[in-house]
């Protein structure tokens, strides 16, 4: 009997599935059983249905429990005969994930799931800044009525450099371009218009891209050769008037250059839903500044998210089951 580490509300939500694959014929001969992750006092699982864990599944209900988000990795790492680990969400740039694959864990994720949301809310973030929303909404809340004093530039004919064309970048490439801009993607492969873009160009020649690059959307994830990628100098070379846009990591930028560069004037503005503390302090002065969207790394929020969190869940156990490979694996770097 192969176990596999879940939250109740996932049990619950893939029972059907479950049920089935403890039948052995379903199951290549070796049934599955869920463990759901322990809520009691002590929070640990007996030695025995430790050792009886053969897969983890982290969904998003128990990361957004801190109680339980530690129950269940601390479970998860604890069971000694673990060998697949599956995460409800894209990210996996927190240290747990990096020391189980070095195990010999196989992890794997939801990559993609929300991405039209991510970018949808990227491109709104877009679309508010260049057209001045900050600036209605500061005189909707003062109940004053003045037109506005500037024209704002048209987006179509704008230049945006999209770094990483992963599935949420690929989608911020191609809304853009419906808007009009000339779009460049950067990414280690080559991309062509099928990936939504105008322009491709390796992540080693980004710098040259920044001094005409009217908007900068980051999607990339977090590693090491993209921590502060974008730091005082690359924000220096953008051109004056020149926007953000990050539904990455918030340490892909030098968040102190970037409010510096803001309170200077050199950016016209940014959308940021990440931070390189989360959550953003209070005393951040990004809270004030009237050319900062913020949201609250909630980019991805979308009602039809659950469903493709579950279809890839249920995808790769079914595969695992059958002792077949798992398509959404991690891999180094």
């Amino acid at each position: 009997m192969r176990g596999i580490l879940l939250s109740e509300a996932m049990a619950e939500r893939h029972a059907a599935l479950l049920a089935r694959l403890r039948d052995p014929a379903a199951s290549g001969g070796d049934p599955i059983a869920a463990i759901l992750i322990p809520e009691g006092e002590s929070g640990i699982l007996p030695e025995a249905e430790l050792a009886s864990i053969r897969a983890a599944f982290i969904s998003t209900d128990v990361v957004y429990d801190p109680r339980r988000e530690r129950r269940g990795f601390g479970t998860a790492r604890r069971a000694p005969n673990l060998e697949w680990l599956h995460i409800g969400f894209a990210g996996t740039d927190t240290p747990i994930f990096r020391e189980l694959m070095d195990k010999g864990v196989t992890v794997t994720n939801s990559s993609g799931a929300a991405a039209e949301p991510i970018a949808q809310t990227a491109i709104a973030g877009m679309l508010a800044l260049n057209r001045g929303f900050p600036h209605w909404a500061d005189l909707q809340r003062r109940h004053e009525w003045r037109r506005q004093q500037h024209a704002p530039p048209d987006l179509r004919g704008q230049t945006m450099t999209v770094l990483g064309l992963g599935s949420i970048g690929t989608y911020v490439a191609r809304f853009a371009r419906a808007f009009g801009l000339h779009v460049i993607g950067v990414r280690r492969t080559p991309a062509g218009p099928a990936d939504g873009i105008d322009e491709w160009v390796p992540p080693d020649r980004l710098r040259e891209l920044l001094p005409r690059t009217d908007w900068l959307a980051i999607t990339v994830p977090l590693t090491p050769q993209t921590h502060h990628l974008i730091d005082a100098t690359a924000l220096a070379l953008l051109p004056p008037g020149a926007h953000i846009l990050n539904v990455g990591r918030g340490p892909i930028i030098d968040e102190a250059a970037l409010i510096k560069s803001l309170h200077a004037g050199h950016l016209g503005g940014a959308y940021l839903d990440v931070f390189e503390v989360e959550p953003l302090p209070e005393t951040s002065p990004l809270w004030d500044m009237p050319n900062v969207i913020l949201t609250p790394h909630d980019s991805n929020v979308s009602a039809g998210n659950a469903a493709r969190f579950d279809a890839i869940f249920a995808r790769q156990l079914e595969l695992w089951a059958a002792g077949k490979p798992l398509t959404m694996v991690v891999r180094d770097g």
